[in-house]
């Protein structure tokens, strides 16, 4: 068993030294990332807020669209349009254009802006560099640490948390108590004259034990979105040993063409879905793709969602996709988003993640100081 340990030992301490630094840097992004959405709220309140002129209808949101393209000189494609049902609140068009072959995040992003227009007069309200904003960078740091979508960053990133799973378990198996252990592995017994060696050593073990469940929740949904083959295997195992595939949409039956199919598309999810809180619309990337509403039940839950698939000419609904319709290995990809930055449970969940995003930071930290501890002394020796 000593043997087992030392090899064990000997493994979460150079591993942990290969991949300490990306893992903290995952972990303080997403940190400083989970409060994002309430933070740009207050802070963004002047562009996302507009006033109510008095019996001003809104203006259609394909009218408002080439409003916004003007903005950026009709130069990139808008790729999203997000809409706030509650009064007084601007729409947001997002225009983006992506080098695939683009190394480091700059080179990747071409450009990425979004557009903010009043829905009552069809004023700009404000034309914001998403690109280079705070929690956009603080986002593109944490899932492809600035290097942008590639072979490169999907390694690291994939690579370091399968790590840091190992990292977790492997620590539980050199933390396990013995009886004379105990009392101290728990709790904090440090006095005045507790040596900082002491306490930096029970903050990465009594700090890294009581996030431990936690943490591996999020390295493992984190991985369902880094890693293509763990996520084929999740929703096969979520589907009871089967592989189901996206099925294609059905033929349009509508033959006439409609004047303008994103506003007759929006009328129809709007009486469809009338609980909504917002509609993210997903503008088709080309002639043969639909037109995609989704609608937002509840603003900090991303899974209570319907989706409303539209022929792109026509305006026919052509699909509408449920979470209760879904087959389980899809219900877990819906579920994984809300489960990996915290929403799923609200505040106290959101509050959770931070704090233990904050110690899976510090855990790399601690770790370097034992290591060097040890090594300070043993050359002292």
């Amino acid at each position: 068993m000593k043997k087992f340990k030392k090899i064990i030992q000997k493994l979460h301490l150079w591993l942990g030294m290969v991949s300490g630094v990306i893992i903290f840097i995952i972990a303080i992004t997403g940190c400083v990332y989970v409060f994002s959405e309430d933070i740009t709220s207050i802070l963004y309140k002047d562009r996302q807020t507009v006033n109510i002129p008095k019996n001003q209808q809104k203006i259609p949101v394909s009218t408002l669209l080439n409003t916004a393209k003007k903005a950026i000189g009709n130069t990139y494609p808008c790729k999203r349009i997000l809409i706030p049902t509650e009064p007084g609140k601007s729409v947001r068009f997002v225009f983006e254009e992506i080098n695939k072959e683009g190394f480091l995040y700059p080179n990747y992003m071409q450009f990425y802006k979004t557009v903010y227009v009043n829905p009552y007069t069809g004023k700009v309200a404000l034309v914001e560099n998403t690109k280079w904003e705070f929690f956009n960078v603080i986002f593109w740091i944490h899932i492809t640490l600035f290097l942008g979508y590639n072979a490169v960053s999907h390694t690291i990133i994939v690579g370091s948390l399968w790590i840091f799973v190992f990292m977790l378990i492997s620590g539980l198996v050199l933390w396990w108590p013995t009886k004379k252990q105990r009392k101290q592995s728990f709790r904090f017994r440090w006095k005045r004259t507790t040596r900082w060696r002491r306490k930096n050593y029970d903050l990465h073990n009594i700090l890294g034990f009581y996030v431990l469940a936690i943490a591996i929740t999020m390295s493992l949904t984190g991985l369902l979105y880094a890693s293509e083959s763990f996520n084929t295997s999740v929703k096969w195992l979520a589907n009871g040993g089967k592989l189901i595939t996206e099925s294609n949409l059905p033929v349009s039956k509508a033959t006439k063409a409609s004047v303008s199919p994103l506003d007759d598309a929006l009328e129809q999810t709007k009486k469809l879905a009338a609980t909504s809180e917002y509609f993210l619309i997903k503008l088709p990337r080309n002639s043969e793709a639909p037109l995609v509403i989704r609608s937002y039940i509840n603003k900090t839950l991303n899974y209570n969602r319907v989706v409303y698939y539209y022929d792109q000419t026509t305006a026919e609904l052509k699909f509408t996709e449920f979470f209760s319709t879904k087959n389980n290995g899809d219900k877990v990809q819906a579920l994984n988003y809300d489960i990996h930055v915290g929403t799923i449970g609200g505040l106290p969940t959101q509050l959770l993640w931070f704090f233990t995003s904050l110690i899976i930071a510090s855990l790399p930290i601690t770790g370097f100081l034992i290591w060097y501890g040890k090594r300070k002394r043993k050359n002292n020796v």
